[in-house]
């Protein structure tokens, strides 16, 4: 018996078989199921923060005390496959900004600022690893620069996986999706 499939079939059988495998993760404990994603300055008050490192204004790697985001302070990236929408964020230097990462994917995605491409500003020490639907968030407070954010997950940096935070002294949060060049002079 010889078995023959369309290219459409092909590609039908393998996108399933990745999301049955993909659902396979295990859950993180501090995720929530994501009901909504909010604008600039809005943050859903079920939000759980992650456990992870946050940078303070020193540059230390002690994490932020675990708060609820509060509206004004917050942004959403959405983590897709395989892109962050927006990918070009603004916030205010030296003060607390919540983000909020919603994966909107099949696929397991990390927010991760570090100094992979980040080599005239701090290190902010954070990775933030969120399961396929669920929602998690960091809470940073950064001196002014552009810090470079992406995806450490094999091949997805190198996909487009990638963004800028752009901490300004006095700046009002701000985002966009667009294709990401950092700015001169920033």
């Amino acid at each position: 018996m010889k078995l023959s499939l369309t290219r459409r079939q092909s590609v039908g059988a393998l996108a399933g078989a990745l999301v049955l495998m993909l659902g396979r993760s295990a859950t993180t404990p501090r995720a929530i199921a994501q009901s909504g994603t909010p604008s600039v300055g809005e943050c859903p008050a079920d939000v759980t923060p992650a456990p992870s490192p946050a940078a303070t204004a020193d540059a230390t790697t002690a994490a932020m005390p675990e708060a609820t985001p509060t509206a004004g302070n917050c942004v959403t990236i959405g983590l897709h496959d395989i892109y962050f929408d927006p990918n070009l964020v603004t916030i205010p230097a030296n003060t607390p900004v919540t983000i909020v990462l919603p994966n909107k994917g099949v696929a397991l995605h990390d927010f991760t600022v570090t100094d992979h491409k980040n080599p005239d500003v701090e290190n902010l020490n954070i990775h933030v690893p969120v399961d396929p639907g669920k929602t998690l968030s960091v809470t940073l407070q950064a001196k002014p620069g552009t810090y470079y954010f992406y995806c450490t997950q094999p091949g997805h940096e190198a996909a487009g996986m990638f963004g800028y935070l752009i901490v300004k002294e006095n700046a009002k949060i701000a985002a966009e999706r667009a294709t990401v060049t950092p700015p001169a002079g920033s």
